[in-house]
């Protein structure tokens, strides 16, 4: 899938795997994730995922991006701070460098580890 902004500089066209190693870079770098989880695997051991965004987020569009990333974080941390350091960052970069409208992120926690 292909997702298209024009500015005043011309038209903008971007993959969804450009969209997915963003996201995942993102969330990968903020402070308490582990890393990132194979959305289709539903399993109890851990999946965590080295630079395969593909099976860690999906990437969707009505009206704007929908972002949905799914992660394991650190024991002890706050799980809601943690998402929103990724929603923030994620809505500020795709929309000050691409000009991308996000309507919504979805952070999934699949696990803790210690």
């Amino acid at each position: 899938m292909v997702f298209k902004t024009k500015n005043e500089l011309g038209l903008i066209s971007i993959k969804d795997t450009a969209i997915k190693t963003i996201a995942g870079h993102v969330a990968s770098t903020c402070y308490g994730v582990v890393g990132l989880a194979d959305r289709k695997t539903k399993q109890s051991i851990f999946n965590i995922t080295d630079n395969n965004y593909n099976s860690a987020i999906k990437v969707s569009y009505n009206g704007g991006l929908i972002i949905e990333i799914h992660i394991y974080v650190t024991y002890g941390m706050n799980i809601q701070t943690i998402s929103n350091n990724i929603l923030e960052s994620l809505s500020y970069i795709l929309s000050d460098s691409f000009g991308l409208k996000v309507n919504k992120v979805n952070v999934h926690v699949d696990g803790i580890k210690m």
